[in-house]
């Protein structure tokens, strides 16, 4: 399973789950998703895990733990710069709190998005201890030097946005799992089944049976 201990097979992804919560920041983004995560293989423990932000804080979760509570909505496999670096400075931040804040202004920024098209940040203590998912992923990818990211502003880029910008840089991104019935959902996004693979969409059955 594990690959070169200097590689890690690093992905990211984003996902849902079923709880109301999920549904109500998957209308306020007007988005398939509502989380966004980092994967890797872990060479000591030899199994997958995920770095992502929970409400109690940035949190490191065995992939099959995690993929029993959460719905995979879409997978992608960084082909750009390698991300070793990038993703040993991610973890620095585990244990990070939750930007209630920054997510929050999302909500508004998405409903309000007409409004709001000047880029700014609406968090105004700056706070390198606090994080949402989203802004993990977006960090994360900008100090791997992606330039998908470039443009965007972590502390208010909404999970639905971060996939709009991975999913329309293909020489960036490899996808690994596209659910087509939840990408549906955002009218936004024009993907074109037939420029990927058929293994890639894959509709009902979980991830967890791949790692």
């Amino acid at each position: 399973m594990i690959g070169r201990q200097s590689d890690y097979n690093i992905s990211i992804g984003f996902s849902t789950t079923r709880l109301f919560i999920s549904r109500i920041i998957r209308w306020a983004t007007r988005s398939s998703c509502s989380h966004a995560f980092i994967a890797f293989d872990d060479a000591a423990l030899k199994m997958r895990m995920v770095m992502q932000a929970e409400a109690w804080g940035y949190e490191l979760r065995p992939w099959k733990r995690w993929i029993r509570h959460n719905t995979l909505v879409a997978e992608f496999r960084p082909v750009g710069p390698r991300l070793d670096e990038a993703l040993r400075e991610t973890a620095t931040r585990l244990g990070t709190k939750f930007d209630y804040w920054s997510a929050f202004i999302i909500g508004i920024k998405s409903l309000f998005q007409s409004w709001s098209r000047n880029r700014y940040s609406l968090n105004l203590n700056q706070s390198p201890w606090k994080l949402t998912c989203s802004e993990a992923v977006v960090r994360f990818l900008m100090h791997g030097g992606y330039t998908a990211v470039k443009r965007l502003d972590p502390e208010t880029t909404s999970p639905g946005s971060l996939l709009r910008a991975v999913l329309a840089s293909k020489k960036e991104f490899e996808a690994l799992f596209l659910k087509l019935t939840y990408l549906r959902f955002d009218r936004s996004l024009t993907i074109e089944p037939k420029i990927y693979k058929k293994s890639v969409f894959l509709f009902n059955k979980k991830r967890d049976s791949l790692r």
